[in-house]
């Protein structure tokens, strides 16, 4: 054996450090890979980018048990100790990459014992039936927080014990600012007002400006006129409590 043609230790720990750098860029070109990152975190990495890009802009009415103006959005805690909700999204327009979720609704309806970051949730998804199977497909991966993104799907269902079968339903909605209602036939029911002086007898209007709001960031505030669900395991009447309207915009993931 010839020793003046061995390699270097040295010069062989940088190839196998060159090596280590380049390979992953290319075979995985245009993805950005960190070699410091763990199992899991490469994983969670991979599953992302296999989610495809997702934005909707669409009118939200939002209806919960709390008092008007609902304190969880500013001391996050319920007036009752409880939460319960039934939220509506009728997305304008949207896509979740190539499937247009345009014209689309669905309700959230979820219920949490304690405070909702104190978890032990359950959420029931109802889904307008005016919908393909992709569209569907999309919906339940963007309201179940499997798509991530910005807004509180992914946030709130890390709060969740049980999520629900989603269901395709008619849907009726009537979407009218602070005087918006939504509908399943014999399943939910919910209707919105405004506020009445109880001098003058003449409707008030507020908003609330929340600058870091993960739902909204502006909202006009209402009272609900009728806000009720009948489910085996959804089951509530809070008819008389608090609402909010506003004009949202999510992304992802």
């Amino acid at each position: 054996m010839n020793r003046d043609k061995l390699v270097p230790l040295k010069d062989i720990i940088k190839i196998c450090i060159l090596v280590l750098f380049y390979l992953p860029k290319l075979l995985y070109p245009g993805r950005q890979i960190n070699l410091s990152m763990s199992s899991s975190e490469r994983l969670q990495q991979q599953e992302e980018h296999q989610i495809p890009k997702w934005n909707m802009k669409g009118d939200y009415v939002e209806t919960c048990n709390c008092d008007f103006g609902c304190p969880c959005n500013f001391n996050g805690f319920p007036s009752n100790g409880f939460c319960r909700a039934l939220w509506l999204l009728h997305i304008r327009e949207g896509n979740y990459g190539d499937v247009k979720l345009d014209g689309l609704e669905v309700i959230y309806a979820v219920s949490w014992p304690k405070a909702i970051h104190e978890g032990n949730g359950t959420l029931q998804l109802f889904i307008t039936k005016n919908s393909d199977k992709q569209q569907r497909d999309a919906l339940v991966n963007i309201f179940t927080g499997k798509a991530k993104g910005d807004g509180p799907f992914a946030l709130f269902t890390s709060t969740l014990k049980y999520i629900l079968d989603s269901q395709f339903v008619e849907i009726n909605a009537k979407v009218n600012g602070t005087r918006s209602s939504f509908s399943v036939p014999g399943i939910v029911d919910v209707q919105l007002e405004n506020f009445v002086d109880p001098v003058t007898g003449d409707e008030h209007y507020a908003k609330i400006q929340l600058p870091k709001g993960f739902i909204w960031k502006l909202a006009d505030a209402a009272k609900t006129k009728v806000m009720k669900i009948l489910t085996p395991n959804l089951n509530f009447d809070h008819s008389g409590k608090s609402a909010f309207y506003s004009v949202v915009e999510f992304k992802g993931p």
